[in-house]
């Protein structure tokens, strides 16, 4: 589950708030910094997951194990 959220707040980091809603200056500025921080934690999320994929199964058997745990939700362990 962590690696769904992961992804879903990385991909929504890619989203420019601040030029949909029409911001400028320090808003629009405050919006970025928003959007960053967003696909930090995303990455940081999915990152911490796939790393105890990689732990339990092995550098060959992550990436499948890590899309399994995607499409289907599961944890990885």
């Amino acid at each position: 589950m962590k690696l769904r959220i992961g992804v879903v707040l990385w991909l929504l980091s890619w989203i420019p708030y601040g030029i949909i809603l029409g911001l400028s200056g320090t808003a629009l500025t405050l919006a970025w910094g928003f959007e960053i921080m967003l696909g930090i934690v995303g990455l940081a999320l999915a990152g911490t997951e796939f790393a105890q994929a990689v732990k339990t199964k092995g550098w060959k058997r992550a990436p499948g194990v890590a899309a399994h745990a995607l499409v289907h939700g599961r944890d990885i362990a």
